[in-house]
């Protein structure tokens, strides 16, 4: 099976790595994409930022989807040709967690990519838990960024109650945070971005964003005034994960206002008086999506936002070589891209 290897070296390669067996309650999935993270480059640098193995012991890629060849026993909820999501989190299925539908708090849950192999490769062996149907309007490029991106910012705007009266703040435009331009669009928010990149911010006003404020030219408080009358943002969403963007959504966010945390961080410093206490705001964290919400999130990424929209967040497209990986690697790194699928 060819598939990447990450040494964690900030080197990226194409290897031939032993085909997966088949087990009971698991299915063989071809891959007909698969999208890079920001959290793969912590196995880029040979840091992984979860799971239980080292950098290159298996193959990388969480956010994969692509058509069942083949279902181990006990498998009678999916058929071979079935065009399926994938989530990253394999659980237990059967604690508190995986029974509530968040497998990615089980207690022994293995993560695609960092924990068993994952889809950036040929084809990926993974319990039948993980696999979403997806709806025939949704595209294979899509359906791997319908997880980990449209569906967690579905999943976290939709916990925040987001509705047409609101508006919504969202720092950072990766492509996490692009998610949640078209997600909050598509919930009939005024969406207003904060990113400092001229290409990002263009990008968000493109996908649905009323406004887009670059915070190291402007008073991004004085402009967040002037839109809301003073009165501040309804909901925030950080998906920067960098101190300055988490400290300036404290003083955007509205009394009463919810801020919800998606950008990964070690470390950040606030000031739970100020920032909390005194405007009894509601700081939440989010990790994905609940898997019995997938439906509703399917439905609404086909009906409401677009699949033709949802796939402008991908910028590069790449088959599964050796020059390609490379290069897609890199540039995602150094970020000179939005989300890369790689389509083996």
């Amino acid at each position: 099976m060819k598939g990447v290897v990450l040494p964690g070296d900030k080197e990226a390669h194409v290897q031939d790595w032993d085909d997966q067996s088949l087990g009971p309650d698991e299915v063989r999935v071809d891959i007909g994409a698969a999208a890079l993270c920001r959290s793969d480059m912590s196995l880029y640098n040979g840091d992984p930022l979860v799971g239980s193995k080292p950098a290159g012991a298996v193959v990388p890629g969480h956010e994969p989807a692509g058509t069942i060849s083949e279902v181990g026993d006990n498998v009678d909820h999916l058929s071979e040709g079935d065009r399926v999501a994938i989530n990253c989190f394999a659980g237990c299925e059967h604690c508190e967690y995986c029974l509530r539908g968040e497998p990615n708090l089980c207690p022994d849950v293995e993560i695609l990519g960092f924990d068993r192999h994952g889809g950036d490769a040929e084809e990926l062996v993974t319990p039948a838990s993980t696999c979403h149907p997806m709806p025939d309007e949704m595209s294979m490029g899509v359906g791997a960024i319908a997880t980990d991106a449209l569906g967690n910012l579905w999943s976290t705007l939709n916990e925040c109650n987001v509705n047409g009266t609101d508006t919504v703040g969202i720092i950072g435009l990766g492509p996490m945070g692009l998610a949640g331009v078209l997600n909050a669009d598509a919930m009939g928010a005024d969406v207003v971005a904060y990113e400092l990149v001229d290409h990002r911010r263009e990008k968000g006003l493109d996908l649905g964003a009323e406004y887009a404020v670059d915070p190291g030219e402007e008073d991004a408080q004085e402009r967040t005034d002037e839109i809301t009358n003073g009165r501040g943002l309804d909901v925030v969403v950080d998906c920067s994960g960098a101190q300055p963007g988490i400290e300036m959504g404290f003083g955007l966010v509205k009394k009463h206002g919810t801020f919800a945390q998606i950008g990964e961080t070690d470390e950040v410093t606030l000031n739970p008086s100020d920032d909390l206490i005194h405007k009894k705001v509601n700081y939440t964290g989010s990790w994905y999506f609940r898997s019995y919400e997938w439906p509703e999130i399917a439905e609404f990424i086909v009906e409401k936002i677009g699949n033709d929209r949802a796939e402008e967040i991908i910028s590069h497209e790449y088959e599964l070589t050796e020059e390609n990986v490379q290069e897609a690697f890199r540039k995602f790194d150094n970020h000179e891209t939005q989300k890369v699928i790689f389509t083996p």
